[in-house]
């Protein structure tokens, strides 16, 4: 596969100074669909349980000057800063960790449902799903779950009010299928009433080996039913998450 790219590049967002997607030498586009990491505006909420807080920041750890020409930055950050996927190990204790996974799973046909009708701690369902995806959905796929609320991403209680939540019936439709990688452009632990780690989205998809991907974002510039997801996590080992760079390519 040649992901040579162009000089010539196109931004399909207009609410980005950056360009979101590139047209290739040999006529694809990569979108990249990836949250963007900014210290200065990226805050994760810490919730009970943890030992201690850990946003996302930059640290420069040699200058220029007396750095033998050179600059060194250190990133501190949780696994689960940004786009990322996560093992199962995540919420399933004793189950598999970022190296146990294979690299397939991360690199295949992928499409997008969309369910922005979808409003706060309203249910998607498995009809939902399946109306969307259900003509170009292929066994084994990723599905890519499209509200568009992480356009106006901030972290905060109302932006977590706004999501939706996976319903059980859509969990079964994704196992039933084969899926191997659910991704969300909303906040992915909106289920209703009290936070409950066994009454949780997330667990519930690891649980049946399925992979999930939160802070997913620019779906909106698919155009295709589908698309090639390439999405690596970093090569570590004894990890419950990794950060990744999601793209998709439009043939």
């Amino acid at each position: 596969m040649n992901l040579e790219v162009s000089e010539r590049r196109h931004d399909v967002t207009e609410q980005s100074e950056h360009p979101s997607s590139w047209a290739t030498s040999s006529g694809r586009k990569i979108i990249d669909i990836s949250l963007e990491l900014d210290a200065t505006k990226f805050r994760m909420r810490t919730y009970e349980g943890f030992k201690k807080d850990m946003q996302f920041d930059i640290e420069v750890i040699k200058e220029y000057p007396g750095g033998l020409g050179q600059i060194v930055r250190g990133a501190h950050m949780r696994l689960h800063a940004g786009t990322h996927v996560d093992a199962p190990s995540h919420m399933v204790q004793g189950g598999k960790q970022i190296h146990d996974l294979a690299l397939d799973l991360f690199i295949g046909g992928a499409v997008v449902a969309d369910v922005r009708h979808r409003g706060g701690k309203e249910g998607i369902t498995a009809d939902d799903v399946e109306k969307s995806v259900g003509r170009h959905y292929q066994r084994g796929d990723r599905v890519l779950l499209r509200t568009d609320i992480n356009k106006e991403y901030d972290g905060s209680p109302e932006w977590m009010a706004r999501a939706p939540y996976v319903a059980d019936d859509a969990v079964l439709w994704c196992a039933e299928h084969s899926l191997s990688v659910v991704g969300f452009d909303f906040y992915h632990a909106n289920e209703p009433g009290p936070m409950d780690p066994e009454n949780c989205t997330t667990r519930k998809l690891l649980e049946r080996g399925i992979i999930t991907m939160p802070y997913l974002t620019n779906l909106w510039s698919i155009t295709k039913a589908r698309v090639t997801l390439v999405s690596l996590p970093l090569k570590m080992k004894h990890v419950e998450a990794s950060p990744i760079r999601a793209v998709v390519l439009e043939e």
